[in-house]
């Protein structure tokens, strides 16, 4: 008889919901992002920022002496922009909007003025700012950029489906080649207020709660949380929101083509001098 306990056992929510707790959604919510548009940063050194973006595997969109924007392969807006400033720090994320319209009817439900975006990403915005006091920003009508050449995916035989023979394949080390955005991780000393101001305001859904183990009558402390598309498949996770003592940025990941191509990169990083915090691992959710 075995005496070995699930770790995870009693952390999460997948066994459904429990009669009173929050339900991970809002009732009526403002509007109904799409998805994540970018991350804004500020960094005192745009040269040693771009030298890193490049080794991590991003593109350069655009670089002037203030403004640094790196994009994926995928088409469409940057992923991350990065303005000069004294000292790094997180700015915010940007959504994009389902619908031109939403911007404006959350601009007119905020009392918040629609701005017109530089011209280097064209388009309109609103700006909100969360319970925590971090810059939203929602965007629509923005430039796509075109899609760029992207490695193509390893080829594996799994069991009796043997689909390559006699070819040998050994991915290199080199800069893993960034797609698209995926999600952002932020800390905040206000979980709940937080997590309804998104479901509220950019109509956010919960896909996975997370609770301190044997608390769960306290409450989720930590939530993976997607755009709703209705019947369109969406990513598990565009923001997670995870209770903390302080109001800070953790992460943010982008996808890249595949397994290999993520650690052959990692390694390439670690050629180049830098150093790996986690991973490579998974987690549960998602």
């Amino acid at each position: 008889m075995s005496t070995e306990q699930d770790p995870h056992s009693g952390l999460h929510s997948e066994q459904g919901a429990v009669v009173g707790e929050h339900p991970g959604r809002a009732r009526n919510p403002l509007v109904k992002v799409h998805d994540l548009a970018w991350l804004e940063f500020e960094k005192p050194d745009l040269e040693r920022t771009e030298r890193f973006a490049h080794a991590f595997g991003f593109t350069t969109a655009l670089r002037t002496p203030e403004e640094l924007q790196l994009r994926g392969s995928d088409p469409g807006s940057p992923c991350v922009l990065v303005r000069k400033a004294p000292r790094s720090r997180f700015v915010g994320p940007a959504f994009r909007a389902a619908d031109s319209s939403d911007v404006d009817r959350l601009a007119q439900a905020t009392g918040t003025p629609v701005e017109t975006l530089p011209e280097s990403l064209d388009g309109r915005a609103v700006t909100l700012v969360d319970p925590n006091g971090m810059p939203v920003r929602v965007v629509t009508d923005t430039h796509e950029l075109p899609g760029l050449p992207a490695p193509t995916p390893l080829i594996f035989n799994f069991g009796h489906e043997v689909v390559r023979v006699n070819a040998m394949q050994r991915p290199p080390r080199q800069p893993a080649v960034v797609q698209r955005l995926g999600h952002v991780v932020v800390q905040t000393t206000r979980y709940r207020a937080s997590l309804d101001w998104y479901l509220e305001h950019l109509g956010l859904l919960v896909s996975d709660f997370s609770y301190y183990p044997g608390q769960r009558e306290r409450g989720p402390v930590l939530s993976f949380n997607r755009c709703d598309r209705g019947s369109t498949p969406a990513d598990h996770h565009t923001l997670v929101l995870s209770l903390g003592p302080e109001n800070r940025y953790l992460h943010s990941a982008y996808q890249v083509a595949d397994l290999d191509t993520l650690a052959a990169g990692g390694e390439y990083l670690l050629d180049k001098g830098y150093h790996r915090s986690w991973g490579i691992g998974r987690h549960v959710e998602g």
